[in-house]
């Protein structure tokens, strides 16, 4: 299994919404300014999709492309690139970028090149991954302050929790 699949799965663990049937739905959860939502993919992002009709193959090549390949993910190691990753999904590719730069001790320009890619590749690759889930448990209880975002703050927690487990 390549290492986007793998990241994917993982990702979709908590993107994913089903029915008690056992079917992926679409969902629009009040509070997320995304609007309409399936396999994690949102109307608000996504404007030209049929989110509602959206199968897993859609949902997949979106992931790998606004996503994965904006994070280099390909040539990141594992599990960097599946932090990453995840961190771009739920917090923003810009933000994930800088935050890897922060970590890994680079300029933080918010560009992934050649210096932060090879800082990547010559860190600890599971220690640089652990270091990236901590910096964002501490941006999502800095956000939870809001009182409108506050109700997330357990399910980005547990989220975060799944991914250490996963890279660990």
């Amino acid at each position: 299994m390549s290492d986007f699949a793998k990241a994917l799965k993982q990702v979709l663990e908590w993107e994913v919404e089903y029915d008690k049937a056992g079917n992926v739905r679409w969902e629009n959860v009040p509070g997320d300014t995304g609007g309409v939502t399936k396999y994690g993919v949102d109307q608000a992002s996504h404007p030209n999709v049929d989110i509602k009709n959206l199968t897993y193959n859609g949902a997949a090549d979106i992931y790998r492309h606004d996503y994965w390949n904006r994070v280099r993910g390909e040539e990141l190691p594992w599990p960097i690139n599946a932090v990453t990753f995840d961190i771009g999904v739920n917090n923003g590719v810009p933000r994930a970028v800088k935050w890897l730069q922060e970590v890994l001790g680079v300029t933080v320009d918010g560009h992934i090149g050649p210096k932060t890619i090879k800082a990547a590749r010559d860190s600890d690759h599971e220690s640089v991954a652990l270091r990236l889930i901590l910096r964002r448990e501490s941006f999502y209880r800095q956000i939870a302050k809001q009182p409108s975002k506050k109700v997330f703050l357990k399910g980005w927690l547990n989220r975060n929790n799944s991914l250490r487990e996963f890279v660990a």
